[in-house]
This record gives C-alpha cells, sequence and structure tokens, in this order.
C-alpha cells in the first residue's frame, strides 16, 4: 500500500484496545471490533489511493472517535459509548465501498473476520441501538 506519510495513530488505538481489553457485556461482540474500525480508518487515511472526498469522510468518521461530548460519550456509558463510533464508522465503510476498489479496503482491513459481513451486521445492530440518535451522529461531523 502506497502511504501519504508515516502517521503514528498508535497511541489512540491502544488506547482504544486497553480500554476494551476486558469487556464482557451488552453488545460485546461489536464493542469489541472499534481498534479494529478505528485501525482501518487510519491505514486509509495514510493510503495514497484514497481520493479527496473519501478522506473527508474518513477523516470525520476518526474524529467523531475522538470527540469527547458524541451522542454516547464513553465517559458517561462506558464501553457502550463506542456504540455510536462504530455507527459512524461503518456507515463511513458502506459509503466508501462506492468510491474504492475493494482491494483497497480489503489492504485496510487487518481484522480477521470478512469486511463486508462485519460492517453491515455491525451497521445493522448499531443503527437499531442508537434508533433517533444515528442521524444526530452523523450530523456531528456533518455526514448528514
Amino acid at each position: 500500500m502506497a502511504r501519504v506519510r508515516n502517521l503514528d495513530y498508535r497511541g489512540f488505538y491502544e488506547l482504544l484496545r486497553d480500554d476494551l481489553a476486558g469487556y464482557r457485556g451488552e453488545f460485546e461482540e461489536v464493542v469489541l471490533l472499534a481498534p479494529d474500525y478505528f485501525r482501518l480508518l487510519t491505514n486509509l487515511l495514510e493510503d495514497a489511493r484514497v481520493p479527496r472526498e473519501a478522506r473527508l469522510q474518513i477523516a470525520a468518521a476518526l474524529a467523531y472517535f475522538v470527540a469527547p461530548y458524541d451522542v454516547e460519550p464513553e465517559e458517561v456509558y462506558g464501553p457502550l459509548g463506542y456504540l455510536d463510533d462504530l455507527f459512524v464508522c461503518t456507515h463511513v465503510v458502506r459509503e466508501l465501498r462506492a468510491m474504492l476498489p475493494t482491494e483497497v479496503l480489503e489492504a485496510a482491513w487487518e481484522a480477521e473476520f470478512d469486511l463486508e459481513a462485519t460492517t453491515d451486521a455491525v451497521y445493522e445492530r448499531t443503527k437499531q441501538r442508537l434508533g433517533e440518535r444515528a442521524a444526530g451522529a452523523l450530523a456531528y461531523v456533518g455526514l448528514s
């Protein structure tokens, strides 16, 4: 993968992994994917093959990840507070399917699960969980 520059997002990625490492509870299988989606987006942001329009959506999703007062703040909801972040991420990944070749997305995905099936499942579960607040999550970072 051709890189734009050598950016280092490991600090936040490691924070996510550490924060969620021992989580066992509601939506566990979804919540534990947060670091994988963060990594996917940072990998795509570094890929020179990703066009400007796609980069803007990726940057919006990454901004949502680090925003302290989003729709479901982690500070209030604990690990379940990542569900809105995952909704925004999977929304963006679904949009990126129309903009990027499959091989670009697959090269950026480091998890062992199928990207398309996992993304669709996470999107549906998080959208259902958020209900009417899903639109607010997208609007928060200008994605609606």
